[in-house]
């Protein structure tokens, strides 16, 4: 049967679609789901359709009040809502590099792999984003890694995520804000560094610093470490120690070399550029220089 209606409905036939909106959605008996454009659906066909499968609307079959809440919110940019939640919150954007070939079985099992509770919300079969309560979750980075890794083995589909700010206000107008913005940062993120598997704000800004930026910002940034442009060795060495906090000890160890020889590395590089890299100014200078040949 689900041949015979691919045949028939031809290009208004479907089993994914980044705009699940446009079409009526069902499922088998066999869990397979499929959906057809409904400017194609006559009000008969759509009955017989309804009758011989349990009917799935992708968009509006969240489980539970809380979820039609925050769907209402942030999806349709319903203001008229009374306030969903006193508490902080935050939110954990995911963005599939491409539809799994089981909705379903993904769905559920991200919501599975998640340790704490959370809202999930899917806005179509590629992104969504969760809202998490408890936003004091010292682990919750290696967690999210973890999350991805697994689905990543278990489905073979990439995936990206960003964490944004814990979300003090939660007036319905400030929280459809900080989605919408931070929805733009993570589209930004995922375009500059799309190797990135969970993005932070601290990560994130950079990119969309960078995003912004004129050409003669980009080619200045540059200039400034262009003395050591051919040391791959002693930049690798300078990127790890500010991202290590400027602590040779650590950035030492992660590097594997003693401390001591880190400590000339940034010494000939500040000999070489002129820039006290020790320095907070100096750090963010150089480490938004480095950014250019990754960013850009």
């Amino acid at each position: 049967m689900i041949n015979n209606l691919s045949e028939l409905y031809g290009k208004d036939y479907t089993v994914a679609s980044e705009e699940p909106e446009r079409y009526y959605w069902y499922e088998t008996a066999d869990g397979d789901r499929f959906g057809i454009r409904k400017s194609r659906l006559s009000h008969d066909e759509q009955a017989l359709l309804d009758a011989l499968f349990p009917s799935h609307c992708l968009k509006d079959s969240f489980e539970n009040t809380v979820q039609q809440k925050w769907a209402s919110l942030l999806f349709h940019e319903n203001l008229e809502l009374p306030p969903i939640k006193t508490k902080p919150v935050r939110y954990i954007h995911f963005h599939l590099k491409e539809v799994p070939s089981d909705f379903r079985e993904f769905q559920e099992a991200m919501i599975g792999l998640f340790s704490t509770d959370v809202v999930f919300l899917f806005k179509n079969d590629k992104e969504g984003v969760m809202i998490q309560e408890n936003t004091e979750d010292e682990n919750l980075i290696e967690e999210l890694e973890q999350m991805a890794a697994a689905l990543t083995a278990d489905f073979f589909i990439e995936m990206s995520l960003f964490v944004g700010q814990t979300i003090h206000d939660t007036d319905p107008s400030n929280l459809l804000n900080t989605y919408q913005t931070e929805k733009r940062w993570f589209v930004s993120g995922i375009n500059l560094m799309p190797t990135q598997l969970v993005f932070t704000q601290t990560a994130i800004v950079p990119a969309i610093l960078f995003s912004e930026a004129s050409q003669e910002t980009i080619h200045y940034l540059k200039t400034l470490i262009e003395p050591v442009n051919d040391d791959a060795e002693l930049l690798k060495s300078i990127r790890a120690y500010l991202e290590s906090n400027l602590n040779i000890t650590l950035a030492s160890k992660q590097l594997y070399i003693h401390r001591n020889s880190l400590q000339y590395r940034v010494d000939k590089f500040i000999e070489r550029t002129g820039i006290d890299v020790k320095s907070f100014k100096g750090a963010v200078m150089v480490y938004l220089a480095l950014l250019t040949f990754e960013l850009r």
